[in-house]
């Protein structure tokens, strides 16, 4: 999966009372799912304890781990802004500065078809997905071969034709 860099930002004060989670990493998994990563805060050892909060249009969730550093979470709706936050949490209730990232649920293509042009050839065609004409949208194609490696790439067009294919082999 790729790893989307929303836009990560941290602010930064110099009376940090506990060191923030280093490296936060916000990861597409599925159109609904996500996969946080975060690395041990500097200077911290023992266990820790992390407070994760997640939300779109003013509504948000959060979630308290423990000697982990990474949260999967899924049921988000597709097409939607997520803002993602991690900070520190001490046993006192102390806690530190938020780091956070963003990144952008998908929404599905619909209406997949296939043209065989050829025995070598064949080009797909699909739609928008629903209630995004509007926005510019990218999509990425990925095929293989059974015991090939997987091709993947990206297009604006809502088609695209893959040439030089062997015959009689299903793809």
């Amino acid at each position: 999966h790729k790893s989307f860099d929303g836009d990560q930002h941290t602010t930064l004060t110099s009376d940090d009372v506990l060191p923030p989670p280093g490296d936060f990493q916000v990861l597409l998994l599925t159109l609904d799912s996500v996969s946080l990563s975060w690395s041990s805060p500097q200077g911290l050892t023992g266990p820790q304890t992390f407070r994760v909060t997640w939300g779109c249009d003013g509504e948000t969730s959060s979630s308290r781990v423990k000697d982990v550093y990474h949260l999967k979470i899924s049921s988000l709706q597709p097409g939607e802004k997520y803002q993602f936050s991690v900070a520190t949490e001490g046993e006192d209730g102390r806690q530190s500065r938020w780091v956070s990232a963003s990144v952008f649920t998908v929404v599905p293509p619909r209406d997949l078809k296939v043209d065989h042009l050829k025995d070598t050839s064949f080009t797909l065609h699909w739609s928008e997905a629903e209630g995004m004409e509007k926005v510019p949208q990218r999509f990425l194609i990925s095929y293989c071969s059974p015991g090939t490696d997987l091709h993947a790439e990206n297009t604006k067009d809502c088609h695209t034709t893959f040439s030089n294919l062997q015959p009689g082999t299903e793809y």
